[in-house]
């Protein structure tokens, strides 16, 4: 019964995967061009997400032992912790209030950077393949820096203009797609893309959305209030 419940789990984890892998694209496309579009692909995108990141869960505590699957639990609450500040990041800017849940994705984000570079600290002791702890450490420190982040905005939230929120949601989505992107060609593709294009090909790709995005977001900023 306990196997079936696994398969079950691990099917729904691939279909929400593989969907996120649709939905990102179209609401990055849509993002300037259509709002409305971008709100109603965004929606199916946060909760594909949140169902990949659950379920991924689930399976780091089937085989905590697995190399793999500690990375995927790594990756699965830096994703949790995005979403969910990318979506709370349009109800502030909206004029919404920081709520307790916002700091509890916060100390979780933090959990999880202290568990990246300790990850990161052990694997590269125990000379375990360097693509690991590379990224334990790589998504290890984007976690602390978030946390930062998230602690700075939090306890002072008037620094942030409208626009600033905004991009804040632009970039924190993006990241959490790169993080889940990453997770699934490690999984998916070694048989047909090299060990660098499987670990770092998505960062590399989507990257300089993060750069374009922000910065279309700033300047419009700039020219409206100087």
């Amino acid at each position: 019964m306990f196997e079936i419940l696994v398969q079950i789990i691990l099917s729904i984890h691939v279909i929400a995967g593989a969907s996120t892998l649709v939905t990102g694209p179209i609401a990055i496309f849509y993002n300037f061009r259509d709002p409305r579009k971008h709100r109603i692909v965004g929606k199916v995108f946060f909760y594909a997400m949140l169902i990949v990141a659950t379920s991924a869960i689930f399976m780091f505590l089937k085989q905590p032992e697995k190399v793999f699957l500690q990375f995927l639990l790594g990756i699965s609450l830096l994703v949790l912790a995005g979403i969910f500040r990318g979506v709370r990041s349009i109800f502030l800017m909206k004029g919404g209030k920081v709520s307790s849940f916002d700091w509890a994705y916060t100390i979780l984000l933090g959990l999880n950077a202290v568990f990246m570079l300790s990850m990161s600290a052990w694997h590269f002791a125990a000379g375990t393949m360097i693509a690991f702890p590379i990224l334990f450490g790589v998504f290890g420190t984007g976690s602390a820096i978030d946390t930062w982040k998230n602690w700075k905005i939090f306890n002072n939230p008037e620094i942030l203009h409208k626009l600033d929120w905004m991009r804040l949601h632009l970039s924190t989505m993006l990241g959490a797609f790169t993080a889940s992107t990453t997770a699934f060609t490690v999984n998916v593709a070694p048989e047909f893309l090299p060990w660098w294009a499987q670990w770092f090909g998505p960062t590399l790709l989507l990257l300089p959305f993060q750069f374009y995005f922000g910065g279309k977001v700033k300047t419009i900023r700039e020219k409206a209030f100087g």
